[in-house]
């Protein structure tokens, strides 16, 4: 077998594909580019692929990753020259790289990157007060449960850019994972007068512990 790293950019409509879905998408896309995917044994075979840290539906990114196992005779720049031409609009994929027993699992994911456009302006002051709060508590909700939560130690940076971009590192993964709409609901509750309005998300970034990329 073959293990691969895909990263893939998800822009446009293809914000609006859902986690099944985009599974769905990559197998038809491997099948087309004659690539041999591997799949599960018993009574309902599977494709042996994965996403890592899957994006909510609505948010565009600029990295994610997919880790898919081909049958043997398949290498990195085959994979990459079958690929191209198969891609929907909104997809690309920079990168491609092969894993093997020291490369970084999922659980290694600590933290991601994102940048949020507000049509209202929100200054770096703005920001300077928000991140002075020693407590940020928000109504968090779960599969079993909801209740107050504090959110603060989840936010490790954030800044704005020239141009009125907030870019912000948070919380990811399994052991904390701050999802981005919630953070934007925190800044909402505690930045005076500010209102994110019809804000829009794109992720830069899924990092591990010392704030390095996945592949």
């Amino acid at each position: 077998m073959a293990k691969f790293r895909l990263q893939f950019t998800k822009y446009g409509d293809m914000k609006y594909v859902s986690h099944l879905d985009l599974i769905r998408l990559f197998t038809r896309i491997f099948h087309r580019a004659d690539l041999p995917l591997c799949y599960s044994e018993g009574f309902n075979p599977h494709p042996k692929m994965s996403v890592l840290l899957p994006l909510s539906v609505g948010f565009e990114s600029a990295c994610e990753y997919i880790d898919v196992e081909f049958r043997d005779g398949v290498g990195m720049l085959d994979c990459m020259k079958k690929l191209k031409g198969q891609l929907p609009l909104g997809m690309e994929i920079p990168q491609i790289t092969q894993l093997n027993e020291t490369s970084k699992k999922a659980k290694a994911i600590r933290y991601a990157s994102y940048e949020f456009r507000f049509p209202a302006p929100i200054t770096q002051e703005q920001v300077d007060e928000f991140m002075a709060l020693s407590s940020v508590e928000v109504i968090k909700k779960t599969k079993r449960s909801e209740g107050l939560a504090d959110i603060r130690a989840d936010i490790m940076d954030m800044y704005v850019t020239d141009d009125g971009v907030l870019r912000a590192v948070i919380s990811a993964g399994s052991e904390a994972n701050l999802k981005a709409d919630l953070f934007v609901t925190a800044l909402e509750k505690y930045i005076p007068d500010f209102c994110a309005g019809d804000y829009s998300v794109l992720r830069t970034g899924i990092l591990d512990e010392r704030g390095i990329s996945m592949m």
